[in-house]
């Protein structure tokens, strides 16, 4: 398998990955706050923004997520970024003509 992903793969960059984010937003899930032990058990790494749309697997686009709230969110934008995407449309655009 290549690709610019691949680098995540392996599972000892992967670990050095999930403690460095562990390190800098804390050891619990970025959505539901629920806490990873010491060995960071059960926390997956979530693409904050979407690969899709950004693709981009370095640590800056990268939270901590349990298995749950990691496939609930899947390829959708957080809540919080599209409502501050959505804040910068200029909504005279979308006014219905008089």
């Amino acid at each position: 398998m290549t690709g610019k992903r691949d680098w995540l793969r392996r599972s000892e960059a992967r670990r050095q990955v999930r403690e460095y984010v562990a390190e800098r937003d804390g050891a619990r899930c970025h959505y539901c706050r629920t806490e990873f032990g010491e060995d960071l058990a059960g926390a997956t790494l979530d693409h904050y923004v979407p690969y899709r749309l950004w693709p981009m697997s370095k640590p800056r686009n990268l939270v901590l997520a349990c298995g749950p709230c990691n496939n609930a969110k899947a390829d959708a934008l957080p809540l919080t970024l599209a409502w501050l995407l959505l804040r910068t449309v200029d909504q005279s655009l979308y006014a219905p003509a008089a």
